[in-house]
């Protein structure tokens, strides 16, 4: 019997164990506590600890508990488990990446006229930003779909900026426009 529980209490469930022996799980478990014998961590977890181990340094806990299909909580246990810790460097390279492909993934969603995902600010096309501030200070207005400005007849236009804010999309209407847009 002892030979047999030496084979299979390492593998096996206490419960299977205990009906090939007929004897009780508890008093399986206490048998094996007596021989010292252990039970081998279970393969899925070993393959978890691995991931986590070679991705510790360099992914978020969020993407490694993609990448496994486990909770951040199970990766954050595991990670603990192994003794695994993070010098202030690494948290900050890991920190600042997610921020940057966070931008980067918000940035192709304004040009692609989709809805923010986050509240981060972020500017497509830094050239019409920078012209369509420019724009205001001389006297400009900005309309409600930010890439159409209106001017009033007595301001001074710059024929050179508006040619060069066209080419970047911007559009320029008389004030008169916007009022009758308003109003329907």
């Amino acid at each position: 019997m002892i030979a047999v529980l030496r084979e299979l209490y390492p593998v096996e469930t206490n419960a299977y164990t205990a009906g090939v022996l007929g004897m009780s799980e508890t008093a399986v478990k206490n048998k094996a506590k007596e021989l010292g014998i252990v039970k081998i961590a279970k393969s899925l977890w070993m393959e978890r600890a691995a991931h986590i181990s070679s991705h510790f340094h360099t992914d978020s806990f969020s993407e490694m508990a993609r990448e496994l299909g486990i909770s951040k909580m199970s990766v954050c246990r595991i990670a603990e488990h192994l003794g695994l810790k993070r010098s202030q460097t690494e948290r900050y390279d890991i920190t600042s990446r997610i921020r940057s492909d966070m931008i980067h993934r918000e940035r192709r969603r304004v040009i692609f006229g989709l809805a923010p995902i986050t509240r981060m600010k972020v500017v497509s096309n830094r050239a019409r930003v920078r012209l369509r501030s420019l724009l205001k200070r001389k006297g400009y207005t900005v309309g409600d779909e930010r890439n159409t400005l209106y001017y009033a007849e007595g301001i001074k236009r710059s024929e050179r900026q508006e040619k060069r804010g066209t080419k970047l999309g911007l559009q320029f209407l008389p004030i008169s426009v916007m009022t009758v847009s308003t109003i329907i």
